[in-house]
């Protein structure tokens, strides 16, 4: 990809990739970085604040669990037009745009829990969905700018980039729950922190060019041993293949990211503080896994390293339905992350080199169709939890507890399962 600035120069005849100074390229890339943060903060940050919201707002978790599916499904129509108005109006005015989107949704929230008696909880819905639209926006933009801009070895590129979302998960995860226990499960000051945070990353963005193309070079360019389909081919059937496999996967991923500290606390009684510290775990494991894909993929391929991702995951899966306890549970949440974080980055790469062209709209075709898997598990996830609970007997939550979470008493039979 080549990214034009007014101050770079043209490229040499013949030589592809970005223009400039390899500290321009470095500029774009930490500007992104730090944008793609706005969206990784806002996203994870809902996990740990689940059941304090519900405490706040004195709704049901189940209830409260709608804030973050209509955060998920703005997302959706976020990542497909974002991607199509990356290709069209350049990184800066989309990615600058999208990241005052979330921010005046994020604001919009925390003078809701300031002020809950002035604003509705319908109103604090809608105004969920339409800062999810930015953070669909940002995250298929930002990935197509990093497609695009490190062609050559696309699939290594998204795996270490996409390593910014379990990093900044542990980073978001970690001070949130410092900030719960200091002051004693209020949700106001996280989403603060996250407000603050995205004023900060939008001053990055005089950094992003205001326009990128394509070059033929690096259109070509493959890491996946993928080869690319021939033009005259639409995007949606080139990536066909691409999508099933996101769509199996990404709904799995996002519900076990977004509902750790919840299951914890429900499942094993841990205080919300507790919960979102062990759920840090799994974002420090899941970002390691990312580092050894990025080295795995030149090696095995990106297919292979698809179905090794999803063997794991089924195992992991397998060991979080049988845990006994607290930590159990939390390796097996650690061992599934592992297994689903490369999957994403990866299909992602192998989409940009079968389609060889529009790195935008395909990550937002991708992003999309992954999205909608998102909105139904991350629903249908908080809703088992709420309504059958743990598979295992007996719950740790005390029945005073459980009702609160929206869960009705059962007689219990020692030895039987619920």
């Amino acid at each position: 990809m080549t990214l034009s600035a007014p101050e770079t120069q043209p490229d040499a005849p013949g030589k592809s990739g970005l223009r400039g100074h390899p500290v321009h390229l470095a500029r774009i890339t930490l500007a992104v970085c730090l944008i793609f943060w706005v969206f990784v903060f806002s996203d994870s940050g809902w996990g740990p604040l689940l059941v304090p919201l519900s405490t706040q707002l004195h709704i049901s978790l189940t209830t409260t669990g709608l804030l973050y599916v209509i955060w998920s499904t703005g997302y959706l129509p976020g990542a497909l037009v974002g991607g199509a108005m990356l290709d069209r109006y350049g990184p800066r005015r989309v990615l600058l745009g999208a990241a005052l989107i979330v921010l005046c949704g994020m604001l919009c929230i925390y003078l809701g829990l300031l002020l809950p008696q002035l604003v509705p909880l319908g109103a604090l819905l809608v105004i969920a969905g339409l800062a999810g639209i930015g953070g669909g926006v940002i995250d298929a933009s930002t990935n197509g700018v990093i497609s695009a801009a490190f062609a050559n070895k696309r699939g290594m590129a998204l795996n270490l980039f996409n390593l910014l979302y379990p990093l900044g998960g542990v980073v978001v995860v970690l001070i949130d729950a410092e900030l719960l226990r200091l002051f004693h499960n209020d949700p106001r000051p996280p989403f603060l922190f996250t407000i603050c945070f995205i004023t900060v990353a939008i001053f990055s963005l005089p950094g992003v060019p205001a326009t990128y193309r394509i070059s033929p070079q690096e259109s070509n360019a493959s890491s996946s041993n993928d080869k690319p389909v021939p033009r005259s081919s639409s995007l949606v059937g080139i990536l066909v293949p691409v999508i099933v496999v996101m769509m199996l996967t990404s709904g799995i991923s996002s519900s076990v990211r977004a509902w750790t500290p919840a299951y914890l606390h429900v499942a094993f009684a841990q205080a919300p503080a507790i919960a979102a510290a062990l759920s840090s775990i799994t974002w420090a494991l899941s970002t390691l896994s990312r580092l050894g894909a990025a080295i795995l993929i030149l090696r095995i391929g990106s297919w292979k390293l698809v179905m090794l991702g999803i063997l794991v995951t089924l195992a992991g899966l397998v060991a979080m339905a049988l845990s006994p306890n607290a930590f159990v549970a939390t390796l097996a949440i650690a061992m599934t992350s592992i297994g689903l974080s490369p999957i994403f980055a990866t299909c992602l790469a192998i989409g940009s080199e079968r389609a060889g062209r529009s790195p935008g709209s395909v990550a937002g075709i991708l992003f999309f169709a992954s999205g909608i898997s998102t909105v139904f598990c991350g629903w249908f996830f908080g809703f088992l939890l709420n309504t059958i609970g743990p598979l295992w007997f007996p719950p740790a939550a005390p029945p005073q507890e459980r009702r609160r979470l929206g869960h009705s008493p059962k007689p219990q039979v020692k030895g039987c399962r619920p």
